[in-house]
């Protein structure tokens, strides 16, 4: 049964690491990582088994759609297969600290993070996977806002202002033909996302950044979504420190296997049913609106741990650069690691993606 820990042994939230730079803030805690790959060899996913027996795996969002690839590759068995028999999954938006401290095996993660950290601190954070390639970019209206022209005069928010969410907003204000600078006012609203919509709903804000989810309730409450469009950004993936791969190389074939394995198994419409059902055994809560948006939730999740090509990640780092979330011009391939989902893929007959970095 998985275990459930709030509390990994480090305690740093994650963008203090970024602004201080993990080397000088955790050097005490551990050693410069070395590497060593002569003579290393490719074992075969096929027949690779894990050499650590417990993994302990890091998660910031408790989420059912989050972490729904892993917890499947658990439920169905497909860990235990290749040797992973207790999984421990951390749930903490510190999961830098506890990766870069040992507390976390493997995490998962906004790739931002990964490489913002990893290029802060000269540390070898490696990202193995990618969970989420593509993202919506939504914006959710009150009712009475019917068209971009009704938003002229009108307050829009992404939540704070130096954000991402604020900068697709407005993006999509200019996809719309509106003015972002002229036409709209741009305001700060605290908490997440459901914050945004309440403040749709109440009449507050006139357009808000929003998610798939919150469809069912802006429509009851007249609003719409005035825009939505699926965009490519290899936003989300599984990382491990370089050192730790060294060490568990294994470990890390056969664990990437078993989420690839698990994420074919419910991409197949046929387990949409059970898919949804392990997640409520395992303790989530999903609501009829969230099991009506299974296609719109695996439209956002890479099926295969791959991203769409090193072109696509030059302009998401590129956008990533615009909002101050990593510096401009970073090599985002010194932390990034291919070869696992490659090898996944390549043993499940999957096309690699990409085919080069």
């Amino acid at each position: 049964m998985t275990r459930h820990n709030r509390k990994p042994q480090i305690r740093l939230p994650r963008r203090d690491f970024l602004k201080y730079g993990g080397a000088g803030v955790l050097g005490t805690i551990i050693a410069a990582s070395t590497t060593n790959l002569a003579g290393a060899q490719t074992p075969s996913a096929e027949t690779v088994m894990a050499n650590l027996k417990s993994l302990k795996m890091g998660d910031f969002n408790p989420n059912y759609a989050t972490q729904w690839s892993y917890r499947l590759a658990q439920a169905l068995g497909y860990m235990q297969d290749v040797g992973i028999e207790d999984f421990e999954v951390i749930l903490s938006d510190e999961y830098i600290p506890g990766l870069v401290g040992g507390s976390l095996d493997i995490t998962h993660g906004d790739t931002s993070v990964f490489f913002g950290a990893g290029n802060a601190s000269g540390l070898p954070i490696k990202m193995i996977s990618l969970y989420r390639d593509k993202e919506w970019w939504i914006m959710g209206t009150r009712k009475g806002v019917n068209t971009p022209a009704d938003l002229k005069g009108g307050k829009i928010s992404g939540g704070k202002l130096d954000g991402r969410n604020t900068w697709v907003m407005r993006k999509v204000v200019a996809k719309m033909g509106l003015d972002p600078d002229k036409d709209v006012e741009f305001v700060p609203t605290s908490g997440a996302s459901d914050n945004r919509l309440l403040g749709v709903i109440n009449g507050t804000l006139d357009g808000a950044s929003m998610f798939p989810r919150h469809r069912a309730g802006l429509e009851e409450a007249g609003g719409k979504f005035l825009f939505a469009e699926l965009t490519i950004a290899p936003q989300e993936g599984f990382a491990a420190m370089g050192e730790w791969l060294e060490k568990n190389e294994d470990t890390a074939y056969a664990w990437v296997r078993a989420d690839l394995k698990a994420r074919q198994w419910l991409f197949n419409p046929a387990n949409k049913e059970r898919a949804y059902k392990i997640m409520v055994d395992l303790g989530f809560n999903i609501p009829p609106a969230f099991v009506n948006l299974y296609k719109v939730e695996l439209d956002q999740i890479s099926p295969d741990g791959g991203f769409e090509s090193a072109a696509a990640m030059d302009r998401f780092i590129a956008d990533l650069a615009e909002t101050g979330e990593v510096p401009a011009g970073l090599d985002w391939r010194k932390f990034v690691d291919m070869k696992y989902v490659w090898a996944a893929q390549d043993s499940l007959g999957i096309p690699r993606r990409p085919k080069t970095l």
